[in-house]
């Protein structure tokens, strides 16, 4: 039991302080140095945003740097801080998994 608590446990603090909210498919409107999620050919990529050249945005994927034909990206979020999942969620899990472990110990 005491195993599946740390399993538990370390799923928790694995989390993402991030979340990615849609914006609309204009790269002229994404900001140089932010992180974006930008998806091709149905397959989401994490890409850090350089520029726009052309009809193609310079993007870093995976520490290569690359060009993006404009008219290949069908969606693009945009990575945004979220308070929820750094602070409520892990303490909310946390309570949980306290209880049941309270419970557990009591029979």
């Amino acid at each position: 039991m005491k195993k599946i608590f740390l399993l538990l446990a370390m799923l928790v603090s694995l989390q993402s302080c991030f979340s990615y909210k849609a914006m609309d498919n204009d790269p002229s409107k994404m900001e140089v140095g932010k992180t974006y999620k930008i998806e091709r050919n149905h397959k989401y990529a994490k890409v850090v945003f350089h520029g726009i050249k052309d009809s193609t945005i310079l993007v870093n994927e995976k520490f290569e740097e690359k060009q993006v034909p404009v008219k290949d990206i069908t969606n693009i979020k945009k990575r945004n801080f979220s308070v929820i999942k750094t602070i409520v969620y892990p303490l909310s899990v946390i309570a949980v998994l306290s209880g049941m472990y309270i419970i557990v110990l009591s029979n």
